[in-house]
C-alpha cells in the first residue's frame, strides 16, 4: 500500500442508470478504498455514500430510467480518495443539496445528509448539459487540503 500511495491512481467507468449495476459499483468502490488504505468500516461508509449518490442520480435526475448514462471517476492521490459523478439528468433542487437536519418523521431526505456526514468534502456544480458531484474522503490523520483562492 505504501508504494501505491506514492503515486496517483485513477479509475473511470461509464455505466447505464440501471440500479442492478450498483452492486458492481459498490464492490469497485470498496476494493478501491481498501487498496488505498482505508479500514474496513471506513470502506463500508465510503461505499454507502457513493451508492447513495448514484441512487439519487438514478431516482431523481433520471426519474428511474435505466437507459441513461452515468460517468464515475475515482482518483486516489496522497492521503485522499476522490469521486466525481457526472450525469445529464434533471439538476437537483438546491435546497435539498444543503446540509439540513434530518427530520425523524420524513420518509426521504436522509441520503444527502448521510453523504455529507461520511465524506470530508462534498461539492456540486451544474456544468453545461451535466450535473457534477464531487466527493472527497481523506485517510484518518490526513490534513485537509489548503483552500484555493
Amino acid at each position: 500500500m505504501d508504494e501505491t500511495r506514492g503515486r496517483t491512481l485513477r479509475f473511470h467507468m461509464t455505466l447505464p442508470s440501471d440500479p442492478r449495476l450498483l452492486a458492481v459499483v459498490r464492490e469497485t468502490v470498496s476494493k478501491f478504498a481498501a487498496v488505498w488504505g482505508f479500514a474496513e468500516e471506513q470502506c463500508r461508509a465510503i461505499t454507502h455514500a457513493v451508492d447513495e449518490a448514484l441512487s439519487n442520480v438514478i431516482r431523481h435526475a433520471y426519474k428511474n430510467r435505466s437507459d441513461q448514462e452515468i460517468e464515475m471517476r475515482l482518483q486516489a492521490d496522497g492521503d485522499c480518495l476522490e469521486f466525481t459523478i457526472v450525469d445529464c439528468g434533471e439538476p437537483p433542487d438546491d435546497a435539498k443539496l444543503r446540509a439540513q437536519p434530518v427530520d425523524a418523521t420524513a420518509l426521504g431526505g436522509r441520503g444527502t445528509y448521510m453523504i455529507r456526514q461520511i465524506m470530508d468534502e462534498v461539492s456540486y456544480e451544474k456544468a453545461p448539459g451535466a450535473n457534477r458531484l464531487h466527493l472527497k474522503k481523506r485517510l484518518p490523520g490526513a490534513l485537509p487540503s489548503p483552500k484555493r483562492p
